[in-house]
C-alpha cells in the first residue's frame, strides 16, 4: 500500500500543471461555496435578529388561544412564581411584557383602525431600540400618559406631538374602551406599514384603558444565541401553567420561516450546480490522466500488475487532487469568514437605503457554520488499455 500512496503521488507531478489546474478549480469551489455560505447565514443570523428584537422576541409565552385569536379576552396574570422562574432561567438574557391590541384612533378631522402596544418603556427599549426611530417629540417613560404613534398615522390624522389623540376598542370580555392621550412622539420606522397603523403606550395605560388590571397578552424573552431558543423552550414550558404555551419566533413569523428556508434551499442548490461542474473538471482530468499513460497502464497490466491495484491508485491520485484542493480552499477561506464574522461590513449608499426601506441594519454579516459537499466520480477501463 505504501509503494501505491508513492506511485500515485508521483504521478500526479508528472504533469504539475494539469494537477494545479484541478486543484485550483476545487479551491475556488470550496472558496466560494464557503464565503456564499457564511455570507448568507450571516444575513439570515442578522433578519432574525432584527425581527425578533423589533416585534416577536426569540420566544413569547401566551394564553392557549391567544395566537389564534388574538383576543385580550385570551390574556393572562402574570404571577410572581411565574416572573422568579423566567427571570431564573439562566438561558434568557431579556424579558418584558406586552398587550397587543386594535382600536381606531381618531382626531378632530379623521380617523383610522390601528395596531396598539402596552409595553414597559425600558425593558422595550433596552431590547428593541424603539427610541432610536422617534423622529420627533420624545420616548415615554415608565407610569407616562402619553403615547408614540407612527408617523404616517399621524400624518393621515393632521396629528402633531402634544396634539390629543382618541382612541375607542373593546376591552376586556366586551367592556367598551375609550380615551384621550396626548402624542409625545412620532415614530417613524422604515417600513412604512408599520409607520401608518402602530401605537406604543406604557403597559399600565394600556391595561387601564382595556379594563384588564395587571393582566397581559404576552411575555417576550430574548436569549443570547438562536441555538439557545429550544432549551430555553424546554425548561420554560416545563414550569409554567398548563393554560399557557410558549412559542419559538418560528412559530410567531411563519413567513420569514419561509423565507429563510426557501433561500437556504435556493443556496444549496446553487452549491450542487458548482460542484458538480468541479466534478465533472475533475472527472475530465483523470480521462486525460489515463488516456497518457494508457500504454503505461496496459503493459503493468500485461506484466500481472493487478487490475485492482490499479483502480485504487487511481482513486488514490484523486483522492489526493480532492484533498489539495479542499485543504487550500479550506485554509484560506477560513482565516477571511472568522476576520468578517468579527468584522462585518457596513453598507453605504443607496444599498443602504434599500437596507433601511426594508427594516435591516445596513450591515453584511458573515457566520460560521458551514458545511461542504463535494462528489468525486472515477472510472477506469483496463481493457480497452490492453487493446490500445
Amino acid at each position: 500500500m505504501k509503494d501505491i500512496l508513492k506511485i500515485a503521488w508521483r504521478s500526479l507531478w508528472r504533469n504539475s500543471r494539469r494537477t494545479m489546474i484541478t486543484v485550483a478549480s476545487i479551491f475556488f469551489g470550496i472558496f466560494f461555496s464557503v464565503f456564499m455560505t457564511s455570507l448568507q447565514q450571516g444575513s439570515f443570523e442578522n433578519m432574525v435578529d432584527n425581527m425578533v428584537r423589533f416585534y416577536s422576541g426569540y420566544i413569547q409565552v401566551q394564553e392557549k388561544d391567544f395566537r389564534d385569536l388574538h383576543s385580550v379576552n385570551n390574556s393572562f396574570l402574570p404571577s410572581d412564581e411565574i416572573s422568579r422562574r423566567i427571570e431564573n432561567n439562566p438561558l434568557i438574557t431579556q424579558s418584558t411584557k406586552r398587550i397587543e391590541s386594535v382600536a381606531l384612533a381618531g382626531s378632530e378631522k379623521k380617523s383610522y383602525p390601528a395596531m396598539v402596544f402596552g409595553i414597559q418603556p425600558e425593558k422595550e427599549e433596552a431590547i428593541s431600540g424603539l427610541s432610536k426611530w422617534i423622529s420627533e417629540g420624545d420616548f415615554i417613560p415608565s407610569g407616562s400618559k402619553d403615547i408614540l404613534v407612527g408617523k404616517i398615522l399621524a400624518d393621515n390624522m393632521e396629528l402633531h406631538v402634544g396634539d390629543s389623540l382618541v382612541m375607542i376598542g373593546q376591552g376586556y370580555h366586551g367592556v367598551s374602551a375609550a380615551g384621550l392621550y396626548r402624542v409625545a412622539g412620532l415614530l417613524d420606522f422604515p417600513l412604512p406599514d408599520l409607520s401608518k397603523q402602530i401605537i406604543y403606550m406604557d403597559l399600565g395605560n394600556m391595561q387601564e384603558f382595556l379594563s384588564m388590571p395587571e393582566l397581559i397578552t404576552s411575555y417576550v424573552l430574548m436569549v443570547n444565541n438562536p441555538d439557545d431558543v429550544k432549551p430555553a423552550i424546554l425548561t420554560t414550558g416545563n414550569e409554567l401553567p398548563q393554560h399557557l404555551s410558549v412559542y419559538a419566533w418560528d412559530e410567531l413569523q411563519p413567513a420569514l420561516q419561509s423565507l429563510i428556508e426557501g433561500k437556504t434551499a435556493s443556496g444549496k442548490l446553487i452549491k450542487t450546480f458548482l460542484f458538480m461542474v468541479i466534478g465533472f473538471g475533475i472527472w475530465a482530468t483523470i480521462i486525460m490522466l489515463m488516456h497518457e499513460r494508457i500504454r503505461e497502464l496496459g503493459v503493468m497490466i500485461a506484466i500481472g500488475f493487478q487490475k485492482t491495484r490499479i483502480m485504487v491508485m487511481i482513486l488514490i491520485e484523486s483522492f489526493f487532487i480532492g484533498l489539495l484542493g479542499i485543504l487550500a480552499g479550506i485554509i484560506i477561506s477560513l482565516p477571511l469568514v472568522v476576520y468578517l464574522y468579527h468584522n462585518p461590513i457596513h453598507v453605504t449608499g443607496e444599498m443602504a437605503e434599500t437596507y433601511r426601506s426594508m427594516g435591516f441594519e445596513p450591515v453584511l454579516k458573515f457566520g460560521l457554520d458551514y458545511t461542504i459537499e463535494i462528489y468525486f466520480v472515477v472510472k477506469l477501463n483496463p481493457v480497452a488499455a490492453l487493446r490500445a
